[in-house]
């Protein structure tokens, strides 16, 4: 008897000590809200993944010496997984098994489409870059939330936006499609074809890129021949200019349009006289443009220099965290379900002018159904219009 009760006393011991080695680790792990940030600094998207991963950065930096999430600081765990899905994968496994964040801001379409069953099922609440109305209905991916209108939405309001501008009565609009061979390139253009008949827009040539080239004269030429009026371009900034630049080359009179990783105030940097004239759906605002954050973050940007050349998509990611640091401080408790209930219960939450109002609900997803057009006059990027549409039901996840 009294060896067992020395055996019971050694185990007693042997789970205090250990008890006392995980003490320090736990009180930290408390003490800290550890957010994974999955990034790309290095692949295919990195023109545009580097200046958003920068602004994520910099507006925890600035959340946490507001004071942070209710007292308790941001923990962000940056990971930079080059835009291929296999490493996304990787990554986020090790965020959820080791890291133990609750809550991810993510990147790119494919990985985050590829993510979402594990998401879910994992109860994580992830926040990515990619626009993909795939994404926005809660029966499905419960989720995933991003900041700022879909593709689909966007793609709908450019084609809208040229039905209501255009003035040849004799005839419909003529319009193309240029994508890149990705998930990303693809996923609004179903939308877009049927929203095209749908209001009596000619959809008459489509054109596929591959994710990276240097040259577009093929595709332009094919497209050349049907006269469109209208091309909407749905890949990223440095492509974008290539396609552009190729179109001027060929005397082509086609207006371009362009997805908001397409158009950034480096495309005329890089573009030159090629990309005047272009148009561009922006999600947020330029950097630089008078709203009431912008002060904050210029102030930020002047004391720190984390960045040469701020941009939109570094607003981008400013507006990312300023929305779900929102829904940590109204969270009830810091678990994947509640800070979902709390993102559910944003209405019309003003990021400070940098996007439209944001809203979700625990029936829908969409952000907002407002977007503003901007326009190249004179190498820089000028708002020119910005339009909403309704929110139908038939449009959710499409």
């Amino acid at each position: 008897m009294k060896k067992l009760n020395l055996v019971g006393l050694g185990l007693l011991l042997l789970l205090m000590a250990g008890s006392f080695i995980l003490l320090p680790e736990l009180i930290r792990s408390q003490e800290t809200i550890k957010v994974g940030g999955l990034f790309d600094l290095t692949g295919v998207t990195s023109e545009v993944g580097k200046p958003f991963a920068q602004g994520v950065r910099d507006a925890v930096d600035w959340v946490n010496a507001q004071g942070g999430i209710n007292g308790k600081q941001i923990e962000l765990i940056p990971v930079d997984y080059s835009y291929k899905i296999p490493q996304a994968v990787a990554a986020y496994k090790k965020f959820v098994s080791q890291d133990r964040v609750i809550l991810i801001n993510g990147w790119g379409t494919g990985d985050t489409e590829a993510l979402k069953d594990s998401v879910n099922k994992d109860q994580i609440p992830y926040i990515s870059a990619s626009f993909s109305a795939h994404l926005t209905d809660p029966s499905k991916t419960p989720y995933n939330f991003f900041i700022g209108a879909d593709y689909s939405t966007e793609l709908r309001i450019f084609l809208k936006w040229i039905k209501d501008n255009w003035k040849d009565a004799s005839r419909s609009p003529k319009v193309a499609f240029i994508y890149s061979d990705n998930p990303y390139g693809k996923a609004p253009i179903e939308a877009g074809r049927a929203y095209a008949k749908e209001i009596g827009v000619d959809l008459v040539d489509e054109e596929i890129v591959p994710p990276s080239f240097q040259d577009s004269t093929s595709q332009l030429l094919n497209m050349q021949k049907k006269e469109p009026d209208f091309a909407y371009i749905n890949t990223t900034t440095s492509w974008v200019a290539i396609i552009l630049r190729d179109a001027r080359k060929l005397g082509l009179k086609t207006q371009f349009g362009m997805n908001p990783y397409g158009y950034s105030e480096k495309l005329p940097q890089i573009a030159k006289e090629a990309a005047e004239g272009a148009y561009g759906l922006m999600p947020n605002v330029a950097y630089g443009e008078e709203v009431p954050m912008m002060k904050t973050i210029r102030d930020y940007v002047e004391k720190n220099k984390t960045i040469e050349n701020p941009d939109t998509l570094y607003v981008r990611g400013w507006a990312y965290v300023l929305v779900w640091s929102e829904a940590l401080k109204r969270s009830k408790e810091l678990t994947g379900p509640a800070i979902k209930a709390a993102l559910e219960t944003l209405k019309d939450f003003d990021t400070g002018g940098l996007t439209p109002p944001i809203t979700f609900t625990p029936e829908d997803h969409r952000p907002t159904m407002r977007c503003k057009i901007y326009q190249v006059q004179n190498g820089k990027i000028v708002p020119v219009a910005e339009v909403e549409i309704p929110r139908k039901k038939e449009w959710l996840g499409f």
